[in-house]
């Protein structure tokens, strides 16, 4: 059958369809480098530009007619992108019949979401494919060009994506040259050089620290990471391959671990997600169950919490950030869970938080040891309390609530050598929000320390002499340590034995001599003095 220039024109028109671009809503666009009415430019070399961003309002971002709009309903640029052209072996453009082949590409459901699931291998049925011909990365605006592209039909692939684009673009077939005939008021030229706009959806995730009012103050309590991802919504025929929050906790956290996973504010069931631990880091990963759960609840927030208990303040900052480690496919049925690779690119990672810790070393000391090193003072008795006012200035002495644990303990005792290192108090982080009991970032926090027991033999303070304000500052040697004097008891006086009650004996038998021989020379006397009046 012979064909005329208006036979293949109208069947040009019907290829308009194809447009698979116009099915998957992808605006044709055209700067037409050599852009003609008539036959095709058999031995001309196109180009295809895609734009790529996220999903906007659903307003148009191009128009058949070869102008663009002015960014109405276009989201945000996405760079980083790949696309690769397949060119499809058995359609050849300069064969008039062939664009019957074409048109019927742009039939709902011909060219399948599936298409691209192994964009390294595309498929699709009664078709082959050339050496696919890669674009580079999307730029700041979202674009990237392939050029030099021959006259043929080629099935379009995303085959890379940033790690927080959960949903790839649907596979999509584009003709070099476009007939440009889809709207009402389109020219109707050749387009060689086209543009498409495929739209991807997007994921994040983000982090705070909860409060630490509710796990406590000092070496010993949890401190614990929200994790928090908003769904996307997915096409009917798109489905998660996984999903995983991954958390590596710091070194001075002991027994990492996730609790607490929660869609909607509501806990999953234990069938839903696994909780692993390597080393530090703590991975949940979504069954198949969580998956379907996951994909039933677009605009929900899934989140897991994760924990470890602290052991030393370190440096004193205890830093820490998640990653959120997901992909998917268009499939016609869930698939069964797949493994992410091994380097998943750059996936979607929440800001840092940080927990700040600091020490404490209370000395106690004898207040009547007069060396420079006063001598330390075993078993004397503490308790810890928060200040009242925790970011004072200058701290005070007015204490609020029970007293802290500390490793466990409400007392604090001095050891062999007199004193009490608490390893680590918690003294700001880096989340703020109303209710918390936290300055955001502060480097140092009041406390209040209360003597309970002296040492044996040392007199315990009373009253407002027993209290001390100290303050804790971030870092392992930044705190004023706090030395305590105790003073000895008093006793009553004790019997005079011993030297002093040998010198007091001494002196007075010698007084009691003394007067003795002061007694005999005074008889001596009157004796003679007495004889010698009478021999006269």
């Amino acid at each position: 059958m012979k064909h005329n220039a208006s036979t293949l024109g109208r069947r040009a028109a019907a290829a308009a369809g194809v447009l698979t671009l116009a099915v998957l809503g992808l605006a044709p666009m055209a700067q037409a480098e050599d852009a003609k009415y008539g036959n095709i430019k058999e031995e001309a070399l196109g180009s295809l530009t895609i734009h790529k961003h996220l999903t906007g309002d659903g307003a148009p971002v191009g128009t058949p007619d070869g102008t663009a709009s002015n960014g109405g309903g276009k989201g945000a640029p996405v760079p980083g992108v790949v696309f690769t052209a397949y060119p499809i072996t058995g359609i050849n453009l300069k064969d008039p019949a062939d664009w019957n082949k074409v048109s019927a590409l742009s039939a709902p459901g011909a060219v399948p979401d599936s298409a691209c699931a192994d964009p390294a291998s595309p498929t699709l049925d009664g078709y082959t494919f050339e050496a696919g011909m890669t674009s580079p990365d999307t730029d700041a605006s979202g674009a990237a060009t392939i050029s030099g592209m021959p006259v043929k039909a080629y099935l379009v692939c995303e085959t890379k994506a940033p790690g927080n684009i959960v949903q790839k673009a649907k596979p999509f077939v584009v003709t070099i040259p476009h007939p440009n005939t889809a709207a009402e008021d389109a020219d109707g030229k050749w387009l060689y050089d086209v543009h498409v706009y495929p739209k991807n959806e997007k994921i994040e995730v983000s982090k705070t620290i909860e409060n630490q009012k509710a796990n406590g103050y000092s070496v010993g309590a949890k401190v614990r990471f929200p994790v928090t991802s908003t769904l996307p919504k997915l096409d009917d025929t798109s489905y998660y391959k996984y999903f995983q929050l991954k958390d590596t906790l710091d070194a001075r956290l002991t027994g990492p671990t996730a609790t607490d996973i929660t869609l909607d504010g509501s806990p999953l069931d234990a069938a839903d997600y696994n909780v692993a631990t390597t080393g530090q880091t703590v991975t949940v990963t979504f069954t198949k169950a969580g998956l379907a759960k996951l994909k039933a609840a677009p605009g929900k927030n899934v989140q897991a919490i994760f924990e470890g208990t602290v052991s030393e303040a370190g440096d004193g900052a205890i830093s820490n950030t998640a990653q959120l480690i997901s992909d998917t496919t268009y499939v016609t049925t869930p698939p069964d869970p797949s493994e992410p690779p091994a380097d998943p690119g750059n996936p979607p990672t929440t800001d840092t938080v940080t927990s700040n810790w600091g020490n404490l070393v209370i000395a106690k000391v004898d207040t009547n040891d007069k060396a420079q090193s006063k001598a330390g003072l075993k078993g004397a008795e503490f308790q810890l309390f928060k200040a009242k006012d925790a970011y004072a200035g200058t701290c005070s002495k007015e204490k609020e609530g029970d007293a802290i644990s500390v490793g466990g303990q409400t007392t604090l005792t001095t050891g062999d050598d007199g004193t009490i290192n608490v390893q680590g108090l918690f003294v700001s982080d880096s989340v703020d929000g109303a209710g918390r009991d936290n300055k955001v970032n502060a480097t140092e926090r009041c406390y209040v320390l209360v003597e309970t027991k002296a040492p044996a033999g040392f007199v315990l303070p009373s009253g407002d002499d027993a209290v001390t304000a100290v303050k804790v500052k971030v870092g392992a040697d930044a705190t004023d340590n706090v030395t305590i004097e105790n003073t000895k008891q008093a006793v009553p006086g004790l019997p005079l034995t011993g030297a002093n009650g040998m010198l007091i004996l001494t002196a007075s038998g010698a007084a009691l001599l003394m007067i003795a021989v002061g007694s005999v020379l005074v008889a001596r006397y009157r004796e003679r003095k007495q004889t010698t009046n009478l021999t006269a």
